[in-house]
């Protein structure tokens, strides 16, 4: 359900973007308009507050609110990985989002490939803010550590910087506004949907990232994720988790040895959606039948998750919302924008999605490999 003040700051810009409220018009007193709209007064300055941080109102004590002379954008520089429209990184799908919220909140988002931002100068870096007007930076580093370049660079701009989909080690590292999924959190609630499902058996598939000199699995340690196991009371038997080099014989090895243990997994945990829709396909050459041999679940709702036979059942971490939280952030930068200090983390929001390749535990025969 739409928030009153949302509502009024939707109806305001759409009538300042389609020209119903012309450069320089002048509003009528907040009371009068309050009145007008059938909505209290601190609702109407919400709005009001919004729409002049996007730089479409100007207010002035003596003389009134106006609608902008000329369209006053804030612009923010998005500092893209390279290779950002792979569709098997999330910074297409952040980009994406960023583009989304931007239309709406009348944004101008100035996309900057990483190798290209470091390949200027200090001088040419704050010539770009200068001559562009840029007033906030976002860097997307495609959910790995921030480069020290990156992150020393971009703080040489002394510009409001956030992170929209970042790691725990993100803020320490960089100085910057960090949003990101508790993911030790989010797993863990994959594991009590395959709980609630009847399951005890369940095998975790974790890929080692480039970068990673020590396990890390969705931000536990193998000693923290056995007690998030055992929590569950799900078999915490080490022989059930894997954390494996991303590749296709190395997975599909783990899976013929999973399937031809005495103790079978009932279900598979996967790292993300695209291990699981690879696992899905060996399932199905292996002629293991998901989900009524072996239920399956991603991480992450990967576009085509919803699409295989049967449909993937994941945990979303809404990347379209980072983004647009990520935007929100920088226009409010200056309720938390300090360079001398770190701003503290913002966990964004995650859901399950229920689909069709996590099935209720039965104890059935396996087909032989």
């Amino acid at each position: 359900m739409e928030l009153k003040k949302d509502y009024i700051y939707n109806l305001l810009r759409r009538s300042i973007m389609d020209g119903s409220l012309p450069p320089g018009h002048r509003l009528p007193p907040e009371v009068c308009l309050a009145r007008e709209l059938q909505v209290g007064q601190v609702t109407l300055r919400s709005a009001l507050a919004r729409l002049e941080r996007e730089g479409l109102i100007q207010r002035h004590r003596s003389r009134g609110t106006f609608v902008s002379e000329r369209n006053i954008r804030k612009v923010f520089l998005f500092i893209i990985p390279d290779g950002a429209e792979d569709l098997e990184t999330p910074s297409r799908y952040i980009a994406a989002g960023m583009d989304e919220a931007a239309r709406a909140s009348a944004i101008t988002v100035e996309r900057c490939p990483v190798s290209l931002f470091l390949t200027f100068s200090a001088e040419e870096r704050r010539e770009m803010v200068r001559r562009r007007a840029i007033s906030g930076v976002i860097v997307e580093t495609g959910h790995r550590r921030i480069d020290p370049l990156v992150a020393e660079a971009v703080r040489d701009l002394a510009l409001p910087t956030v992170i929209p989909h970042g790691l725990p080690s993100d803020a320490a590292d960089s100085g910057f506004l960090v949003l990101r999924t508790d993911e030790k959190t989010a797993f863990a609630r994959a594991y009590e949907y395959i709980a609630s499902r009847g399951h005890r058996d369940v095998a975790s598939l974790f890929v080692r990232l480039p970068g990673e000199v020590s396990e890390n699995m969705r931000g536990f340690t193998p000693a923290e994720l056995r007690e998030c196991i055992s929590a569950r009371r799900l078999n915490p038997a080490e022989e059930l988790v894997a954390y494996l080099p991303n590749g296709q014989e190395v997975i599909r090895e783990q899976l013929r040895r999973w399937l031809g243990n005495a103790v079978r997994p009932t279900a598979i945990l996967c790292h993300s959606d695209r291990i699981a829709i690879r696992v899905s396909t060996m399932l199905r050459e292996m002629k293991v039948r998901v989900p009524e041999e072996v239920s399956l679940m991603g991480y992450s709702n990967f576009p085509g998750s919803q699409l295989i036979q049967p449909a993937l059942t994941t945990i979303d971490t809404r990347l379209h919302e980072c983004a647009a939280m990520a935007l929100k952030e920088l226009l409010d930068a200056e309720n938390w924008f300090r360079p001398e200090q770190t701003p503290k983390e913002i966990l964004t929001p995650f859901s399950l999605i229920e689909r069709e390749s996590v099935a209720i535990a039965t104890v059935r025969p396996c087909a032989s490999l």
